[in-house]
This record gives structure tokens, C-alpha cells and sequence, in this order.
């Protein structure tokens, strides 16, 4: 599957697995811009233009509509107009362990409220460019956003939350030929110290947890691409086989 002519942008890539997306959408064609902070994404610009990606890292927060929308005009005058979106990105202090007695007002504000706005700022922003050309949205969550996990409810609550989000939403943007799903990756793909053996009955079926570029990136390539365009509102679980709940 090629996406050449399309349009990505990631958040996230600092990270290693928003990162291997990242590589996996430019490698199939792909231009890429980078949400972030630019410094902290300067060696995954260089890594996608030394594979002939066209690539830019821009400055952008999603704490407000004015700053989402901000970011996608930015992306459309460095790379084009964004169609494919995949936010792979949460607020630091949600991949904190605490206690759920400890949850105080301001972790849970910001944890909560970060994270959901954030997403629907994006989400708002990013509509106008997606409803043109009949985009895709991926929504990255590990799967203990199903399965639960202690001394991190927030975080879990708040990736539940999101899916739900992504359901509805996709239902309301169908009729514009917009997808929206998620992917779902072992909890080791994020820094929260979880190991998958301890949110499953059984090790992984597959053995391991899966590289981000070549195990998880082709599973986004095809989420964004036309070979998914009659996918929508679905959690696509990419773990190894860690969670085989429906």
C-alpha cells in the first residue's frame, strides 16, 4: 500500500513509537509534519529526509483551538494540506504511577482535561482539510486502555475515554468520507513501566511487544490508506496478541 500524494501529521515523535509511525508513513510515501517540540523532533526530521520523506517539525501545543488550528496552517504551507492525523501524544505527567487515593484535582485536570481537549481541538482543527480530502484520523492507545491497569487511572480512564470519542465522532464525519480509529500497541510501546504479562492471562501470542516502524507502521499505513477507506470507529489492536478480548 503507497500513500504518495497524502498528507501526515504526527504527534507524539519524540517519543519511539509515534516515531516509527512516523517513518512508516513517509517510507510509503507520505510527507510528514511533526507536532511538537521542534528541537526534540529535529533528528526525526533528519531521519525521514535522509529516506527521501518530506518532512517538517513545527511548533504546536493543542491546549486551545487557536493553537491546533494554528499548527494545521503551518503543516499546510511547510508540507501540504494535512489528511491523515495521527496523535499519538499525552500529557507527560499521565505516565506517572500514583496511587488512586493520591489523585488529586490537578493531575486529574490535567491528565483528563489535557488529554480530551487536546483531542478535540485536533480533532476541529484538522476537519476542514479531512472533510476535502476524505482523511483518516489514528488515534494511538496502548491496551490497557481495555484492560485497566494499577496505580495508572487516570491515564487508563482517559484513553477509554478517548476511544469512545473516536467512535462518536466517526459516526458524525462518515457521511463527509472521513475515518477514525484507533490503534492499540502493548503497553511497553509507552513509557509507564508495564509489562504485558502483567494485563494479560498469557505472554504475547507473537512472541513480543513489535517494533513501531515495521511491525506497528504498516498496520498505520493501511489505516490511512485507501485500502481502509470502509474501516471506521474501530480499535485495531496491533499488541502481539497480548489483549484478544472483542
Amino acid at each position: 500500500m503507497r500513500l504518495d500524494g497524502r498528507i501526515a501529521a504526527v504527534t507524539g515523535a519524540e517519543l519511539p513509537l509515534a516515531r516509527g509511525l512516523a517513518l512508516a508513513l513517509g517510507k510509503a510515501g507520505a510527507a510528514v509534519a511533526l507536532f511538537g517540540d521542534v528541537q526534540a523532533l529535529a533528528s526525526v526530521v533528519r531521519e525521514l529526509e535522509s529516506a527521501d520523506v518530506r518532512a517538517a517539525a513545527i511548533d504546536a501545543s493543542w491546549d486551545s483551538r487557536e493553537a491546533a488550528d494554528e499548527a494545521l496552517v503551518v503543516a499546510a504551507e511547510s508540507v501540504g494540506q494535512v489528511d491523515v492525523l495521527v496523535h499519538a501524544s499525552v500529557p507527560e505527567i499521565a505516565f506517572e504511577h500514583c496511587d488512586f487515593v493520591d489523585v488529586d484535582d490537578e493531575r486529574f485536570e490535567t491528565i483528563w482535561e489535557g488529554s480530551l481537549r487536546g483531542t478535540m481541538f485536533l480533532l476541529q482543527a484538522a476537519y476542514p482539510y479531512l472533510r476535502d480530502r476524505s482523511g483518516s484520523v489514528i488515534l494511538v492507545v496502548p491496551t490497557i486502555a481495555m484492560s485497566g491497569a494499577a496505580r495508572l487511572v487516570t491515564y487508563t480512564v482517559v484513553e477509554e475515554a478517548q476511544r469512545v470519542l473516536i467512535k462518536a465522532v466517526a459516526r458524525q464525519w462518515g457521511p463527509d468520507g472521513i475515518t477514525l480509529n484507533c490503534l492499540a500497541v502493548a503497553p511497553e510501546q509507552v513509557p509507564i513501566g508495564i509489562e504485558s504479562t502483567s494485563v494479560s492471562l498469557a505472554p504475547p501470542a507473537l512472541g513480543g511487544r513489535g517494533e513501531p516502524e515495521h511491525d506497528l507502521g504498516p498496520v498505520a499505513v493501511f489505516l490511512a490508506s485507501d485500502a481502509a477507506a470502509f474501516v471506521t470507529g474501530a480499535t485495531i489492536g496491533a499488541d502481539g496478541g497480548i489483549w484478544m478480548a472483542p
